[in-house]
């Protein structure tokens, strides 16, 4: 199921929401969500790549890891703060906290790195902040921000 909405708040704040159902058959969509959104709020094409790459990362391992493949619910908001576009995921996975993930080190070879890991570190990269907290009813929401124009 697929679901969106624009909000304006009482500020003028407006919110586009993205709802899927959780699967890597949908990270095209949310790809393209991104793209769309995050142009239309005036970000550059640096920033749209990267907040592009960042939610797909997320996505990908809320999918993955924390569904484990099955699907479940993953909202995605964006929206434009000040200078700097937002974007807010949230799931009903088990808590994930980004922060006890092994931090990645680029300079292990190849051949002696274990699979997986880089996603986390990409965002962290990407992103301005990467904030993670667990959900009071469960599952995670990680709030991701990133400049609209690159220097």
């Amino acid at each position: 199921m697929r679901t969106t909405a624009v909000i304006v708040d009482t500020t003028g704040v407006m919110t586009e929401t993205l709802h899927v159902e959780s699967s890597l058959e949908v990270l095209a969509e949310v790809r393209a969500h991104i793209r769309l959104v995050a142009r239309r709020l005036g970000a550059d094409e640096p920033a749209v790549r990267g907040l592009v790459q960042a939610v797909d990362e997320w996505v990908t391992n809320v999918t993955v890891h924390g569904y484990r493949g099955a699907p479940g619910p993953v909202d995605i908001d964006v929206l434009r703060d000040g200078p700097d576009v937002r974007v807010r995921i949230r799931d009903a996975a088990p808590v994930f906290d980004p922060a006890t993930s092994p931090a990645f080190d680029p300079a292990v070879p190849l051949e002696r790195r274990p699979f997986g890991g880089m996603g986390i570190a990409l965002i962290r990269d990407m992103c301005t902040t990467f904030d993670h907290r667990a959900l009071p009813a469960g599952g995670n929401e990680v709030i991701i921000t990133r400049p609209a124009a690159t220097a």
